[in-house]
């Protein structure tokens, strides 16, 4: 398999929604685009005419977008109120994150170390095209690489369940992370972390790759307290 059609691989795996029809996938990618942008802040409603005339989509498509972002956790629907964009309060947040620590620290802990080349390598190019979308600046792309680079990573525990609540934990924490995925510095670090996780993984210092995992979720959790929490 080569190196383009194994990355196309891995971001399906990460993205669902990649085997949804091309339309429906652009309206998810638009929409996510804009969250990561700060266009769409928490809470926001996503009425389903402004969508139609924002992304040149039928009305179907869009809501075909909108039923595959709340069934991944991005969207909410409460009764009577319509689609608005995920919101967390101090609680919730805590809530979530204490248990994307509990699952990421089982995972590494699953983990068989040293890992042996032919699954690093995987990995370790996961993380280079991470770095990549981070110096091209395309946030879209940044996004899914990231998601990608972490799918593979957590992989790496060979315990099929709790990879899939890994993800989907991720998804469901998107409304959280994605303000940090155009913070300069936090993709700066971000992709420090990665080169150093790679490395962890390849010395077999579980440990380190340990701290690292955690440490990894704090900044973009700090930049969403600090906008939408300590006001």
């Amino acid at each position: 398999m080569s190196k383009q059609q194994r990355s196309g691989r891995e971001k399906e795996a990460a993205f669902p929604h990649a085997a949804l029809p091309a339309q429906v996938a652009a309206v998810i990618a638009a929409i996510e685009t804009d969250i990561i942008r700060g266009r769409i802040l928490p809470r926001t409603r996503l009425i389903e005419d402004h969508l139609m005339e924002d992304y040149e989509a039928k009305r179907h498509v869009v809501r075909a977008a909108l039923t595959e972002l709340q069934r991944l956790g991005v969207v909410v629907k409460p009764p009577h109120l319509g689609a608005r964009i995920r919101r967390f309060d101090a609680q919730s947040l805590q809530d979530l994150y204490h248990l994307r620590s509990v699952l990421h620290a089982a995972a590494v802990q699953a983990m068989q170390l040293p890992v042996p080349p032919e699954r690093l390598e995987p990995v370790a190019h996961a993380a280079h095209e991470h770095a990549l979308a981070v110096e091209s600046g395309d946030l879209i792309a940044i996004h899914r690489t990231n998601m990608a680079f972490h799918r593979l990573f957590y992989g790496l525990c060979d315990n099929p369940y709790l990879e899939e609540s890994i993800r989907l934990h991720d998804w469901l924490s998107f409304p959280a992370r994605a303000y940090a995925i155009a913070d300069q510095e936090a993709l700066v670090v971000a992709r420090q972390e990665h080169a150093l996780m790679v490395e962890a993984l390849e010395a077999g210092d579980r440990n380190l790759l340990c701290d690292l995992a955690l440490r990894h979720m704090g900044r973009a959790r700090q930049i969403y307290a600090e906008r939408y929490l300590l006001r």
